[in-house]
């Protein structure tokens, strides 16, 4: 009969375990994970319909960032080709003013040059011209004018010669004596 007292053994063993508190336990255990679990799923739930809601905005943006962004190939085309032609005549522009600029600065060294001489030269002139008599630069005026003088071989002139610079006319005035200076001046100046 050790059947017996084995089973009479269980039963006083299992009669002094109190196992209730402890499935009591384990049910409020099991009823709490269930209600987490609830929770949780509404929660991702709620949180992954955030997460949609949110893409469907972030695609909307999206879509109207390219669309006001991005032109069309035919646009994005034709700009590329007016700024190409733009380009290009600036460039055209730059060459031409850089050309412009050298021609002035090799107009300019030689307008330098040309002044230098002539500062020397008028040195020269106005130590010379201290030298001449009034007559001699009276002379000098009057053919820079266009306005030649004859001498009339006693020491005046008989006639003056006029070239008109605007019509490139010729003209003869007699110089007589009977004429005052005045005369003649105003006269002269009427045929340049």
């Amino acid at each position: 009969m050790p059947s017996d007292k084995m089973s009479t053994l269980v039963a006083s063993t299992a009669a002094n375990f109190q196992i209730a508190p402890d499935v009591q336990a384990v049910s409020r255990i099991s009823d709490h994970i269930r209600i987490l679990k609830a929770a949780r799923e509404l929660e991702r739930d709620q949180q992954m319909e955030l997460l949609r809601a949110l893409s469907r905005r972030t695609e909307l943006a999206k879509s109207a960032v390219t669309s006001l962004s991005s032109p069309s190939k035919r646009n994005h085309t034709e700009r590329m080709l007016a700024l190409d032609r733009e380009k290009f005549a600036l460039a055209k522009t730059i060459n031409e003013l850089e050309s412009a600029y050298h021609s002035s600065e090799t107009t300019l060294a030689r307008l330098n040059n040309d002044l230098e001489k002539l500062r020397s030269e008028d040195v020269l002139a106005s130590e010379s011209s201290a030298q001449q008599d009034s007559t001699i630069l009276l002379l000098k005026v009057y053919r820079s004018l266009g306005v030649s003088l004859e001498s009339d071989d006693i020491g005046g002139y008989s006639k003056a010669v006029v070239r008109s610079q605007e019509s490139n006319d010729m003209h003869v005035l007699n110089m007589d004596k009977s004429y005052s200076n005045f005369f003649i001046a105003n006269h002269l100046w009427s045929m340049m």
